[in-house]
């Protein structure tokens, strides 16, 4: 396991070195954008508008990210939800992320993001809802294209279902894991796409690989009136894993459909790149074949075979 971790960070490291556009250190200033709903909600610039540096990803003006998570109906690690005996009230969740100052690390145009998360599952006398989730992780990344984002992280967790199936397979005392990933992330605000392909390593813990890809499309205006409109992300994803929940769990642990409403005002105060965002959104999960093998791992019924999940999320970005 160890030597993958390092195959990954030797993959990675020469892949930050390539020729792109350089993330700037200090302020941009990016062209102002219009939704225009009779192009076909695509943004275009503004006429003769000035652009200083060089221009990176739409939202890179922000640096740092307070995200809530209000209410989620289940309990579920990309996408793979657990049955009722192991959370049965949802659960909430408040995120943190933070880019600091110095955005071009060893003259490659590497940046550092530095993020966690606590959250509370609403089910105390169940298995995953004694205890508290917290997550911190720490990654460095580059904008390798216009819109794509590379990032290699290092994530440590306590609490959720990883850490109770790491604890309950006698691998630690607590529930605690640990795992580098490498992460690529896709935002095209002009054209409407976007994705993300997740590869990690579980190095304390659960020891694996584990996968996560999902790919959508952002369908601009399908409802405006005066000064209100909303826009539909729809997307789809599949969570493979190799030995991770356990020796024998080698195949797809979930596959999922989700359909997120993203309200915004046209004056810009308000959703898509504004600095505050609100999204109800609903997900549709079907569990796959490492289904029945984490269940006979584990001993008893834990994963679920369909879920309907329905949730709350916004955002506070400064």
């Amino acid at each position: 396991m160890k030597t993958l971790a390092i195959l990954l960070l030797c993959a990675a490291v020469p892949a930050m070195a390539v020729s792109a556009p350089v993330i700037p250190d200090g302020p941009v200033t990016y062209n102002s954008v219009s939704y225009d709903s009779s192009t076909g909600g695509i943004p275009a610039p503004a006429a003769d508008t000035p652009v200083s540096g060089p221009i990176s990803a739409p939202s890179s003006e922000y640096r740092g990210c307070i995200g809530l998570n209000l209410y989620t109906s289940n309990y579920q690690v990309r996408g793979m939800g657990v049955t009722n005996r192991f959370s049965c009230h949802g659960w909430s969740s408040v995120r943190a992320s933070y880019i600091p100052g110095n955005r071009n690390l060893f003259n490659w145009g590497v940046q550092q993001r530095i993020s966690g998360e606590f959250g509370i599952i609403w089910d105390a006398r169940n298995y995953l809802g004694d205890t508290p989730l917290f997550n911190l992780n720490y990654g460095l990344g580059k904008e390798i294209f216009p819109n794509l984002m590379m990032e290699l992280g290092y994530s440590l967790q306590h609490g959720g279902m990883e850490g109770l199936f790491s604890k309950w397979q006698g691998r630690t005392k607590h529930r605690l894991t640990q795992d580098f990933n490498l992460t690529f992330t896709y935002d095209d605000h002009q054209r409407g796409f976007f994705g993300h392909a997740l590869l990690g390593v579980g190095v304390y813990g659960l020891t694996g690989p584990f996968m996560d890809f999902e790919l959508g499309y952002r369908f601009t205006d399908v409802f405006s009136s005066g000064n209100f409109g909303m826009d539909l992300e729809a997307s789809g994803g599949i969570a493979p894993s190799l030995s991770y929940w356990s020796r024998r769990t080698k195949g797809v642990d979930a596959y999922r459909l989700r359909f997120g409403f993203a309200p915004y005002t046209k004056s810009g105060s308000f959703g898509r790149d504004a600095r505050l965002t609100f999204k109800p959104w609903i997900q549709f999960s079907w569990a796959g074949n490492n289904k029945s093998k984490i269940n006979k791992a584990m001993y008893t019924g834990a994963i679920d075979g369909f879920q309907t999940t329905v949730g709350v999320e916004g955002a506070y970005r400064f």
